[in-house]
């Protein structure tokens, strides 16, 4: 008997097809819009969090308990080179980037600007991420002595050019200020235009020099193989390294930390808020549909249909009219989402905004395969609660009265 009701239900649904019609298409649309929009903002909230990641952050940094607070060129890593062994017999390590620091003054001769300055070993560091941003000239290549790498936003404000020369001044391990003289030899420019305008990178044997001392090391950047585990992997270097301050990327950079924890919150929200507007379209459409077949319904009652199997009528109408849906705008999503993961979507024409922020003009939609069961299950319930209603107002009319009513 409930077969029969459930196949009354569905030849209700395409009673009226345009009606119908219309509330699966807009179902469809509502889905499909949802999942992609969250792909989307997912896929830009990833490539935020990786930009910085690589860039400045890093998954782990070693340094000396005092020098990030002071940036003291005297508080250098002790014995460097044994903590790098160390590190490399570490088989969830996979990155190890040694460096050299200081703050100070890049000076052209129009203008100056306070940057930090890397000290890094071209030669050892192939994987510094500035390299897949070089837009001229290489990664400290092509001058012979004391070559610099800057970033593009810091190259238009001090009015430099491949192969310029500029000034760099900063304080050595013994106070005094001291300065080098040194040529452009590359130029990037990363998602990023605060990092482009703050950071230069020299080698660290040139930086070192003027420092006055050599084999300085000031920080150890780590990356994992799991970033998401950072923290665990920090908590066991840092034991192995007591007397050195071993952070994670979530304690140095606490807002990509909640950047991280949020996404799938939002997703899930920003879907929410779309059911529930899916949902009184539903319920509206239901109560039409009652109000056009009150008459109907009145005269099932009288011969004899109970109030289970009306109720169970009404919401399968309601569950077909979800349902015939929300699978099409699923799959409409995923052939989106599947067509536009490899080449993104280009938004350059916002890249100065977007930039600003430190985010890449590519946007690469990304979403979970388990996303597409939850929203699955999602629709399902709202579906279920869309029915309740519209039920409910089924059952309490009045057989007479329904049969009398024009």
């Amino acid at each position: 008997m409930f077969l029969k009701i459930i196949s009354l239900g569905w030849k209700n649904v395409w009673r009226n097809p345009t009606r119908s019609g219309v509330v699966v298409v807009a179902v469809l649309l509502g889905v499909w819009a949802g999942v992609f929009l969250s792909a989307f903002m997912n896929g830009m909230a990833q490539g935020y969090l990786q930009n910085q990641l690589n860039l400045s952050v890093g998954h782990i940094q070693i340094t000396h308990p005092r020098f990030e607070d002071q940036f003291n060129p005297t508080c250098e890593i002790p014995d460097a080179d044994k903590v790098i062994d160390r590190l490399e017999a570490e088989s969830h390590v996979t990155e190890i980037r040694p460096q050299s620091l200081s703050t100070g003054l890049a000076q052209s001769a129009s203008n100056s600007y306070g940057v930090s300055i890397h000290g890094i070993n071209s030669k050892t560091d192939s994987t510094n991420p500035v390299q897949q941003y070089l837009v001229e000239g290489d990664m400290l290549q092509g001058v012979s002595r004391n070559p610099v790498v800057i970033g593009r936003e810091l190259a238009e404000r001090l009015d430099l050019d491949l192969k310029s020369r500029m000034v760099l001044s900063f304080q050595d391990v013994n106070g005094n200020i001291t300065a080098g003289a040194f040529r452009v030899a590359g130029i990037f420019d990363s998602p990023n235009n605060n990092y482009d305008n703050g950071n230069v990178f020299v080698e660290a044997t040139d930086l070192n020099s003027l420092l006055e001392k050599e084999d300085l090391t000031h920080k150890i950047t780590l990356k994992v193989d799991d970033f998401g585990q950072a923290e665990h992997y920090a908590q066991q270097l840092a034991s192995q390294f007591p007397n050195l301050n071993v952070t994670s990327w979530g304690d140095i950079a606490p807002e990509l930390r909640y950047v991280y924890s949020v996404m799938d919150v939002t997703l899930y929200i920003f879907m929410v808020i779309i059911v529930i507007a899916l949902v009184f379209s539903i319920i509206n459409t239901m109560l039409m549909a009652i109000l056009e077949r009150t008459r109907e319904l009145g005269m099932l009652m009288a011969v004899g249909m109970n109030k289970v199997r009306l109720f169970m009528m009404i919401l399968s109408e309601t569950v077909f009219l979800t349902m015939t849906g929300a699978p099409l705008g699923l799959l409409c999503s995923w052939i989106s989402i599947d067509l536009l993961k490899e080449t993104g979507i280009n938004l350059s024409a916002f890249a100065e905004g977007l930039n600003a922020y430190g985010m890449s003009t590519v946007i690469y939609p990304e979403i979970e395969a388990i996303y597409y069961l939850n929203i699955a299950l999602m629709i399902a319930v709202a579906a279920l609660l869309s029915s309740l209603y519209p039920a409910w107002k089924t059952l309490k009319l009045k057989p007479v009265e329904a049969i009398r009513k024009i």
